[in-house]
């Protein structure tokens, strides 16, 4: 591997690498789903690449034994840390608020794209699920069922948003 500078962690550059690779496969599955599905172009594309981009900063980079336990930690109560992780909103300062932040716009995004203005986030909110319990495989990730209510409601907030500035765009368009 090349030399990095010092103030350059291994991490950002595992992440670069697999952000590269996600929006590569992204941009090759962006004409296809368009063309099949009638989704808007730009706004699919916007929508491949930022998901591509929240996937390389989530999914684990590393993939060692232990994850039985660290499994069951993560699914222990489930309810009640969600519910606690609501109630300490921003306790862990930026990352609480990073973990809402980074979905709006795959919601607003995913409803711009397809015109879906519940399936389409959906639907990623329970990517970003898997996502989380996929970081069970990596020691030094945790699965946190606080970060997927943080991600399920910034999916939420970007959804609202783009369906509320849908309905505006539409209401004060001049016919033709």
């Amino acid at each position: 591997m090349p030399h990095l500078p010092h103030h350059v962690p291994i991490e950002v550059v595992r992440a670069l690498t697999l952000w590269t690779v996600l929006a590569l496969g992204a941009a090759c599955a962006w004409r296809p789903l368009v063309r099949r599905n009638g989704w808007a172009p730009l706004p699919t594309l916007a929508l491949l690449m930022w998901t591509s981009l929240i996937l390389a900063m989530t999914v684990p980079m590393t993939f060692e034994p232990g994850v039985g336990d660290r499994l069951s930690l993560c699914m222990s109560h489930p309810v009640a840390h969600a519910a606690w992780s609501v109630r300490t909103f921003g306790d862990r300062g930026l990352e609480d608020v990073m973990n809402v932040a980074l979905w709006a716009p795959s919601g607003a995004l995913s409803v711009v794209a397809t015109r879906r203005s519940v399936l389409a986030p959906t639907s990623l909110s329970l990517t970003f699920v898997l996502v989380e319990f996929l970081q069970t495989l990596d020691p030094g990730r945790e699965c946190d069922p606080g970060d997927m209510v943080y991600n399920s409601t910034g999916l939420a907030i970007g959804a609202i948003g783009a369906v509320v500035a849908l309905r505006v765009v539409r209401a004060v368009r001049v016919p033709r």
